[in-house]
C-alpha cells in the first residue's frame, strides 16, 4: 500500500518511462475501472475505461497503449476508432463532470485542480456489457444503479465487498437461472447451467453489479452458506435446491 508520497513519485517514474500512469481500482462494492494520469500533458485529457470485467487486467493495460498510442497521431476524437486484436473495436465519448469527481481522484491529486476533462474508452456492441456505463451523462442512482455506490452507502445486510462467480452471458444480460451461497461473502450465480459454463467464460464480480443488473436474485441474499435456488427464467418462482 502506497503513502500519498510514494503514489505521486511512481506516477512521475511511470510517465517520465510510458507518458502516462494507469491507475486501476477494484474495490467493492463497485465494478473495476481504470484511468490514465499523465495524458493531459499529451492531449489536453485523460482516459476512462469503467467496468468492462469480460476483459483482463492485463488486457485493460492492452487497450489503454492502444488508445495511446493512436491519440499521438489522431487528434479527431469523435471519429476516432481503436482496432486491438482479439479484443475488438474501441471509440472515445466524453465524460461528465459528475464522474470525473467520484472516480478520478488521481488526476485532481496530482495536477492540484479543480476540474479535469476525460474521455471514455467505449467498446463495441459484442464486447458491451452492462457494468458499463454511460459517462457522458450525469450520474444518477436511478439511471446507473451499478456505480451508485460510489457516493453511497452500502444498504445491504451482507458484507460490502461480497462477491459473485458468475458467467459472461450474465454480464450481457441473459437471466440467472441458478446460484448459491458458498460463504458469507461468496455466491455463484449463473445464467443457464453451471457446469456447462466453460473455464474461460468465468468472472468475480462484486455482489452489488449482479443487483444492479437484476434486482430479480435478492432472495440470495437471505440464503444460509450452502444452500441454493433455481428457477426456468426471470418470471418464474425461485425453488430450493433439494
Amino acid at each position: 500500500m502506497y503513502t500519498k508520497d510514494q503514489f505521486l513519485k511512481l506516477i512521475d517514474t511511470h510517465i517520465k518511462e510510458y507518458g502516462y500512469h494507469i491507475t486501476i481500482v477494484t474495490s467493492c462494492p463497485n465494478p473495476r475501472y481504470a484511468y490514465s494520469i499523465g495524458l493531459s500533458d499529451l492531449v489536453n485529457f485523460e482516459i476512462i475505461f469503467a467496468g468492462g470485467i469480460i476483459y483482463s487486467k492485463d488486457e485493460v493495460e492492452i487497450i489503454f497503449d492502444a488508445v495511446v498510442d493512436k491519440l499521438k497521431t489522431e487528434k479527431n476524437i469523435n471519429d476516432l476508432k481503436i482496432y486491438v486484436e482479439n479484443l475488438g473495436f474501441f471509440s472515445l465519448s466524453n465524460v461528465d463532470d459528475s464522474w470525473c469527481k467520484l472516480m478520478m481522484l488521481g488526476v485532481f491529486d496530482y495536477y492540484k485542480v479543480d476540474k479535469v476533462k476525460a474521455y471514455q474508452i467505449i467498446p463495441d456492441s459484442i464486447h458491451y456489457t452492462l457494468d458499463i456505463p454511460d459517462m457522458s451523462k450525469g450520474r444518477t442512482d436511478s439511471t446507473e444503479p451499478i456505480w451508485q455506490w460510489l457516493n453511497q452507502e452500502w444498504g445491504y445486510s451482507v458484507p460490502v465487498n461480497s462477491t459473485v462467480i458468475t458467467n459472461i452471458n450474465t454480464l450481457f444480460g441473459e437471466e440467472i437461472t441458478e446460484l448459491t451461497r458458498w460463504e458469507n461473502d461468496e455466491w455463484e450465480m449463473f445464467a443457464g447451467l453451471g457446469p456447462d459454463v466453460k473455464k474461460e467464460d468465468v468472472r468475480v464480480v462484486p455482489l452489488a453489479t449482479i443487483l444492479g443488473i437484476d434486482k430479480s436474485i435478492l432472495p440470495a441474499l437471505k440464503l444460509d452458506i450452502g444452500e441454493g435456488l433455481w428457477r426456468d427464467s426471470r418470471e418464474s418462482e425461485w425453488n430450493n435446491w433439494e
